[in-house]
C-alpha cells in the first residue's frame, strides 16, 4: 500500500533544471491529495478531537443514541437529561503533574573524531603526569590513576561539549521548552502521538510543539518516527493579516490583494475527502456548505495555509583530483560542475540522494516558498540520510493503529455516562409506595379534596358501604367486596444500588487501565499497610513508565535536532550569551560559531523516573543529616532549586570539601587551643611552685630571724640579769 499510494506523486528523480514550477506545483498538490488517505498507523482526526473534547467535558450525545434512544422515530421527554460525568480528568491531571515536576536532564557529548582524540590525549598526559610527579616526588598530591580515570570518565567536558550544554540550556530557557514538552504530554495521552518543529526564523533556532490535528504526514514502514518521514504537511488557517506578517518577504503586492479578495468571495473547493470531529458550516446565499479539509476557508473566514515537506532526489558528485604539489584530493560538487575533459587526473563519481523539499500553498492559488528545505540535517558518516525538522511520535502503533490512554478509557467513561443517565431515571420513577383507592367508595356529596383532608389530617377514611352497590353489576353488594383497593410498589431502592455498585466498578476499571490507582491518587486508607501502599504505587507507576520514558526519547531528539540548527543559524558569528538557572545564578558564556559548527554531539537524557527517586530519597536523607549536624541548611535548599542530579552531586561534594576543610581548620584550631591551654596549666603550675618554694624560703628565713632574735634577746635577759646580780652583791 505504501508503493501505491506513493505512485500518483510526481517522480523525484529529476535534474534539478527539469524541477519546473509546474513541477513544483504539482507535488504540492500531490502532497495534499496523499496526505487526506487513511492512515493506518495514526488514529483519525476524528478520534483525537473526540478525546480533546472528553478532557474538557463535552462529548456528542450521537455516540450513545443507542444506549439512550432505545425507540427511534419518535420523540419522548424523559425525566433526566444525559450528561458529562468528570471522571478522568483526576487521571491525566495526575500524569501532567508528574511529568512537570520529573522536568528534563540532559548531558551532551561530542561524537567527532577530533573530540575523542583530544580526550584519550588529555587523559593519556594526566596519567603521565601523575607518574612523573611520583617518581620524582615532593608533590603534595595524591592523586590516583583511578581518580584520574573516574573524572575523565564523569565528570570532564571538551570545550567544545561545555559550550554546547550551555547553548543548550540557554535555549531551553530562552524557548521555554519545558512548557512545550508539557503540552506536547497531553498530546501524547489524548491524541497518542507528539509532534514538535526545529527551524530558523529570523537567524535564530526555535523549536515549538505542533498541533497534531494540523499535521498529516506518512510514515516509512514499521517506523513510528515522524523525523524522516517520507511526506508531511501542515494545514491551518490563518486571517490575512497573520499570513502578511509571516510570508511578507515571499508575497508580491498582487498575491496580497487576491488574499483579500478571496475572504471576500468567500470562494470554497467543495470536496471533503475525510470526516471532520464536528462539522463547520458557512451560509452562502443560496445553500449551506458544508467545510471538509479541502476548504480554502474556515467558518471565521481565516484563509488555509499548507506547507508541504516532502522527499526528492539530488545528483551530487564526488570528485577526486590533484592538487598543486600532486597529492590526490577528494571533495564534493553539483550537478552543475563541469568536468575538465582536459584533465585525466580529475574524475566524479555521481550519485543520488534524498533532499528534503517544501512548497507552501495559500488559499486556491498562491505557491510560494518552493525549493530545497535550508536545514536539512545531514550526518558526516552518511550523506543521503537527513531529516525534515520535524520531530515526533506515533505511540503503541506496533504493527496496528495508535492506541493513546484515553482511547483505551473511552468505552468505560461511556458505560460510566450511560449508567449515571439510568441511574438518574431510576432516581427519577422511585416513588415508593403508592395507594390505589377505588372513587366509588367515596360517599354521595363529598369531594376528592375533603375526603383527601380527613385522611390525610384526621386519619380517618369514610367508605359508604352501598353506595358501589347501586351501579352496574355490583347493584346490591356491599362495597367491603371491592378488590380494587391495593398499594403499587414503586420502589426502585435496589435498581438504584444496584447502579452505585456498577459505577464503583467502572471507577476501579478506568483506574487499573490507567494505572492511576487511588493509593497513587493519594487516597488511602487507615486499615492499608505502608508496605502494601508502596508496592501499589511502584506497580502503578511501572504501568505508565513506558510512556515516560519514550516521551523522554522524543525530547532527546528535540534536543539534538535543536543543536543542529543552532550550529547552522550560529556559523561562522561570534555571540555572546547569557541566563539564569534555577538556584538564580547568572552564567556567561561566549560561543565561536566556526568552531561550534564543525563538532558532532549527542544528546543523552537521563532516566527521569530514576532522578525523582534519588531526589526524593536525597530529600529525606537531607532532613535527617540536617538533624545531626551533617550538613548546613544551604546544602537541604539544593535539591529543592535544581533537578539535575549530577548539579546537586557537585555542589554536595563541593560543600563536603568545604566543611571537611572548615573542619579540619576547626580541628586544629582545637589542638592549638588545648595545647595553649596546657601550655597555660604548666606554666601556672611552674609559678604556683615557685611561689610555694618562695614562701617556705620566707618562712624559712623569718624563722631564722625569729630564732636568731629569741637569742639575742635571751642574751640579753641573761646579761641583764647578771648584771642586776652583780650590782646586789
Amino acid at each position: 500500500m505504501y508503493t501505491k499510494i506513493f505512485s500518483s506523486f510526481p517522480r523525484q528523480k529529476l535534474s534539478i533544471s527539469e524541477k519546473t514550477d509546474e513541477w513544483r506545483r504539482n507535488c504540492v498538490d500531490a502532497g495534499l491529495r496523499l496526505s487526506q488517505q487513511d492512515n493506518s498507523r495514526r488514529s483519525s482526526k476524528k478520534t483525537k478531537q473526540r478525546n480533546y473534547n472528553l478532557y474538557n467535558g463535552i462529548f456528542d450525545k450521537s455516540d450513545l443514541e443507542y444506549e439512550v434512544q432505545p425507540i427511534t422515530g419518535k420523540e419522548y421527554s424523559f425525566p433526566a437529561q444525559m450528561q458529562y460525568r468528570d471522571i478522568v480528568s483526576p487521571i491525566f491531571n495526575l500524569l501532567f503533574g508528574e511529568e512537570y515536576k520529573r522536568g528534563t536532564n540532559f548531558i551532551v557529548r561530542g561524537t567527532d573524531d577530533d573530540t575523542h582524540s583530544t580526550k584519550t590525549k588529555l587523559k593519556k598526559d594526566s596519567v603521565l603526569a601523575m607518574l612523573d610527579a611520583q617518581l620524582v616526588g615532593g608533590s603534595e598530591e595524591n592523586t590516583t590513576p583511578e581518580e584520574i580515570e573516574k573524572y575523565y570518565t564523569y565528570s570532564y567536558e571538551d570545550l567544545r561539549e561545555s559550550i554546547a550544554s550551555k547553548v543548550l540550556r540557554y535555549l531551553n530557557r530562552s524557548l521555554t521548552l519545558e512548557n512545550e514538552f508539557n503540552v506536547a504530554w497531553e498530546d501524547v495521552l489524548l491524541a497518542g502521538e507528539e509532534i514538535y518543529s526545529i527551524d530558523i526564523i529570523s537567524n535564530e533556532p526555535v523549536a515549538k510543539r505542533e498541533n497534531p490535528l494540523e499535521i498529516d504526514y506518512l510514515l516509512a514502514p514499521n517506523s513510528f518516527i515522524m523525523d524522516d518521514a517520507e511526506l508531511i504537511v501542515k494545514k491551518t488557517f490563518y486571517p490575512p493579516s497573520r499570513i502578511i506578517d509571516e510570508f511578507y518577504e515571499d508575497l508580491t503586492s498582487a498575491q496580497i490583494d487576491e488574499l483579500d479578495s478571496e475572504k471576500k468571495d468567500n470562494v470554497l473547493n467543495i470536496n471533503p475527502t475525510f470526516d471532520l470531529p464536528q462539522k463547520q458550516y458557512i451560509k452562502t446565499e443560496e445553500e449551506i456548505v458544508s467545510l471538509g479539509d479541502n476548504s480554502f476557508l474556515d467558518s471565521d473566514g481565516n484563509i488555509r495555509v499548507a506547507t508541504v515537506i516532502w522527499k526528492s532526489r539530488k545528483k551530487m558528485g564526488f570528485r577526486t583530483y590533484l592538487d598543486e604539489v600532486g597529492e590526490q584530493q577528494e571533495d564534493i560538487v553539483s550537478e552543475q560542475f563541469k568536468k575538465d575533459k582536459n584533465n585525466p587526473d580529475e574524475s566524479i563519481k555521481w550519485v543520488w540522494i534524498n533532499e528534503y523539499w517544501e512548497g507552501t500553498l495559500i488559499g486556491k492559488d498562491i505557491y510560494i516558498n518552493m525549493g530545497p528545505r535550508k536545514n536539512q540535517f545531514r550526518r558526516m558518516d552518511n550523506i543521503s540520510a537527513c531529516k525534515s525538522g520535524f520531530v515526533g511520535t506515533v505511540y503503541n502503533a506496533n504493527n496496528s493503529r495508535s492506541v493513546s490512554l484515553m482511547d483505551r478509557l473511552v468505552p468505560w467513561i461511556y458505560l460510566y455516562i450511560t449508567l449515571w443517565y439510568r441511574t438518574e431515571l431510576l432516581i427519577a420513577a422511585n416513588q415508593g409506595k403508592i395507594a390505589l383507592i377505588d372513587v366509588s367508595l367515596i360517599p354521595d356529596g363529598w369531594e376528592m379534596d375533603k375526603w383527601l383532608y380527613y385522611a390525610t389530617i384526621m386519619k380517618f377514611g369514610f367508605v359508604n358501604s352501598f353506595n358501589v352497590g347501586k351501579k352496574g353489576e355490583a347493584a346490591g353488594k356491599l362495597a367491603g367486596s371491592s378488590t380494587q383497593n391495593k398499594s403499587l410498589d414503586l420502589e426502585t431502592g435496589n435498581a438504584i444500588q444496584g447502579h452505585i455498585d456498577l459505577l464503583g466498578y467502572v471507577e476501579e476499571r478506568l483506574s487499573d487501565l490507567s494505572g492511576v490507582t487511588k493509593q497513587r491518587k493519594g487516597s488511602i486508607s487507615e486499615r492499608e499497610a505502608v508496605g502494601n501502599v508502596e508496592r501499589t504505587i511502584v506497580q502503578s507507576s511501572n504501568m505508565t513508565e513506558k510512556w515516560f520514558q519514550i516521551h523522554n526519547s522524543t525530547k532527546q531528539r528535540v534536543y539534538e535536532t535543536l543543536i543542529e540548527v543552532a550550529k547552522k543559524a550560529w556559523s561562522g558569528k561570534s555571540k555572546k550569551f547569557q541566563y539564569v538557572t534555577d538556584d538564580m545564578a547568572t552564567v556567561f558564556f561566549e560561543l565561536d560559531g566556526n568552531e561550534f559548527v564543525n563538532s558532532e554531539f549527542n544528546v543523552f537524557v537521563t532516566d527521569a523516573s530514576k532522578d525523582q527517586m534519588a531526589l526524593q530519597s536525597l530529600k529525606q536523607l537531607m532532613q535527617v543529616a540536617l538533624q545531626n549536624d551533617k550538613v548546613e541548611f544551604s546544602d537541604v535548599i539544593a535539591p529543592y532549586l535544581n533537578d539535575s542530579i549530577a548539579d546537586i552531586r557537585n555542589k554536595l561534594k563541593k560543600s563536603e570539601q568545604e566543611r571537611s576543610a572548615a573542619l579540619s581548620e576547626g580541628a586544629k584550631r582545637t589542638e592549638q587551643l588545648e595545647l595553649e591551654k596546657i601550655q597555660a596549666e604548666r606554666e601556672f603550675k611552674t609559678d604556683e611552685l615557685d611561689r610555694i618554694d618562695a614562701n617556705k624560703e620566707l618562712g624559712r628565713i623569718s624563722k631564722e630571724k625569729i630564732a636568731f632574735a629569741q637569742i639575742e634577746s635571751d642574751r640579753d635577759r641573761e646579761a641583764e640579769v647578771i648584771k642586776t646580780t652583780k650590782t646586789k652583791a
